[in-house]
């Protein structure tokens, strides 16, 4: 029931907030003209709402992960895997229900050589999505470094530690070998990356919703609206390799001052 909801919210609310910037509540009639400027900023109101609670839906505080059978991975994600295997990687374990909202699937993996985590997603919303990115950890457990192709992945606010490198449409293989060069560039600033394994996948990624979560709460509204227009707009400040990026500059000095 709660998937159910989950699933089909987002859609329905988009629904019921078009029909009512349209055709404002009787009860505005006595305002005039009013009304519609009111509506509006109601509705835009009951939007931050709806995005906050999408947003805290995905970033619980008590995060349940759950093996599913290979029977229930979606060919799509075998098939990314089939490629990060091509790269080095190795699984990082069974497959796993993340019970977020909705519930979705994640395949983990970690390199046999470097410190770089991969995961695969295929989200349970209507339709599924599915993405996958690289992440490496910060010694000192400072923050981490993530890769995609997505810009809809980025759209979060990021922590002082929250690196990112988006290159929209890129091939898994030239994600992997960007994510490499971010993580060579960080070593000519100092900042370095842990080691990782198949033990410590399943916890590194727990810790890092519940940090999301944290980020996301210190100031929910601010952080809402951010969201919502990145997500609107689909621009992010983490396009491109962390060199290229003033955001990434910051966070970097900001760590070295630290």
């Amino acid at each position: 029931m709660r998937d159910t909801f989950y699933k089909y919210m987002p859609a329905a609310s988009g629904v019921l907030l078009g029909w009512f910037l349209f055709n404002p509540p009787a009860w505005m009639q006595s305002l005039g003209p009013l009304a519609y400027v009111v509506n509006i900023v109601l509705c835009a109101l009951l939007l931050l709402g709806i995005v906050a609670l999408i947003v805290v839906g995905n970033l619980p505080a008590r995060l349940q992960v759950k093996p599913i059978g290979e029977n229930e991975v979606h060919g799509e994600l075998r098939a990314i895997g089939i490629k990060l295997e091509a790269l080095g990687f190795r699984s990082a374990g069974p497959p796993l229900r993340v019970e977020i909202a909705p519930a979705a699937t994640l395949l983990g993996y970690v390199h046999e050589k470097e410190p770089v985590y991969a995961t695969v997603f295929r989200t349970g919303t209507s339709p599924a999505k599915t993405s996958h990115d690289f992440v490496s950890i910060l010694h000192g457990e400072k923050g981490g470094l993530t890769t995609n192709a997505e810009p809809a992945g980025a759209v979060l606010p990021a922590g002082a530690g929250g690196m990112r490198q988006v290159f929209p449409d890129a091939t898994i293989e030239t994600l992997y070998e960007r994510h490499l060069k971010g993580m060579a560039y960080l070593r000519e600033r100092g900042v370095h990356c842990r080691n990782v394994s198949a033990d410590t996948f399943r916890k590194d990624f727990e810790t890092a919703i519940s940090r999301q979560r944290e980020t996301f709460l210190a100031s929910p509204l601010v952080n809402t609206f951010v969201t919502l227009w990145r997500a609107g707009t689909k621009q992010v400040p983490f396009i491109g390799a962390l060199r290229e990026q003033k955001i990434a500059e910051r966070q970097i000095a900001k760590l070295l001052a630290g």
